[in-house]
């Protein structure tokens, strides 16, 4: 069951009543209190997307685990809160979540900015949260605390990998990346890992527009100008996909090669806009890992919601599926006992292997991929081709290195 805050109790129990198989409790079973997920998400904003797929990816799990008779013989309600992009909204949210709602765990959200507040929160309030977007190394770092855990691959991590999987020929690195905290971090952490995979590569030329920017052809010009052997960019979202398009006229592309976070939504968003040959990264693409537990998981998705999953979605079902293992285990809802049970799991999720979490800060040992853009035959949009998956042992960072953060 979800519940958005704004829609009517009488609503909420209509519009879900089917699809969480609500039926499948009858007796002293329906008679248990449910296990209610928090959920804060930014529904509203440029990242309204990324938060869609993130709520859809906890309700298929929460509807599978019902269907499954619940947990502990009680079924798990989902209460969602938009945040706006917006810490404030992320705090105020989160603690009503806690407070007035009564929720006995916490997961999401989506914008780093927010995680941090949401973070605070559980921290303050001793409960654990499962994160699935943000990455903003703080939250391992500075910022850890032991109800705090996350299956989404920090910020230091992507950037790593991005320098661990490019190729030893480019000497010459242009950046171009929102200016907020993310992109600076991801330009630092790229750049201390390439003077250790490739010290002759250096960035000679950084960008940094505004969020929302609607004219990059002035960052565009400066980025040719420099003739980089390659171009690594940390835009996302509706800033990418206006890059994309802008730089195109331009013939970036033809000129030199492009490397990108990439997220499935803005492959979807741009059909066959987008150009073949660019380095993308990304999280966690469905069609990053064949077979298994991936190919049931797409169907199942596409048959509730009738789309093609993003990341976000696949990370978001695998942190509810986590959770509800880690509850199960401790065959409680007391949050020391979950908190135990999650710090010792063997998790088998979408991607292939185990997950499991490092005792130092909770980070979820999983992967993330680089390819290069192409048709898919089978999907209305380009995805990646050539995929290589980069395995968070070889690139995160060690214990001494994040304790060092927490001094």
């Amino acid at each position: 069951m979800t519940s958005f805050g704004t829609l009517t109790r009488r609503g909420v129990t209509a519009l879900l009543a089917a699809a969480l198989g609500a039926g499948a409790f009858t007796g002293a079973q329906a008679q248990q209190p449910p296990i209610k997920i928090g959920l804060t998400t930014d529904l509203t904003g440029i990242a309204a997307a990324y938060a869609r797929g993130q709520v859809n990816g906890v309700e298929l799990a929460i509807a599978e685990i019902n269907a499954a008779g619940g947990i502990m013989g009680r079924k798990l309600e989902l209460l969602v809160r938009d945040s706006q992009l917006r810490p404030e909204l992320g705090t105020s949210h989160t603690r009503d979540l806690i407070t007035r709602e009564k929720v006995d765990f916490l997961i999401g959200p989506d914008a780093s900015s927010v995680g941090v507040a949401v973070s605070a929160v559980a921290k303050q309030y001793k409960k654990v949260v499962v994160m699935t977007i943000p990455n903003t190394p703080r939250l391992v770092g500075e910022l850890y605390h032991p109800h705090f855990f996350t299956i989404v691959p920090s910020g230091t991590m992507l950037a790593r990998a991005m320098a661990e999987g490019l190729d030893k020929k480019y000497k010459s690195i242009a950046f171009i990346g929102g200016d907020y905290e993310a992109s600076h971090q991801a330009v630092k952490y790229f750049g201390d890992w390439l003077a250790k995979v490739n010290p002759e590569a250096k960035i000679t030329n950084t960008q940094w527009p505004k969020l929302g920017e609607p004219d990059f052809t002035p960052y565009i010009t400066q980025l040719l100008s420099s003739k980089p052997d390659l171009i690594f960019s940390y835009l996302w979202g509706s800033d990418l996909i206006a890059f994309i398009k802008q730089a195109k006229s331009y013939g970036l592309f033809e000129r030199t090669k492009f490397a990108t976070l990439l997220f499935l939504d803005d492959l979807r968003a741009l059909g066959s806009e987008m150009p073949d040959g660019i380095l993308g990264q990304m999280y966690a693409p469905p069609f990053g890992t064949k077979g298994g537990k991936m190919d049931t998981f797409i169907q199942a998705f596409n048959a509730k919601y009738n789309a093609y999953p993003s990341d976000w979605a696949v990370m978001a079902y695998d942190g509810m599926m986590l959770l509800a293992q880690g509850i199960k285990a401790a065959n409680s809802v007391d949050q020391e006992a979950v908190r135990t049970a999650l710090e010792g799991i063997k998790y088998e999720g979408l991607q292939g292997g185990v997950t499991t979490f490092r005792e130092v800060d909770h980070q979820g040992n999983v992967p993330s991929f680089l390819g290069v853009t192409g048709k898919d035959d089978k999907l209305p949009f380009k995805t990646l081709v050539d995929i290589k998956r980069i395995e968070a042992d070889k690139v995160w960072p060690t214990p001494q290195e994040i304790l060092a953060e927490r001094k």
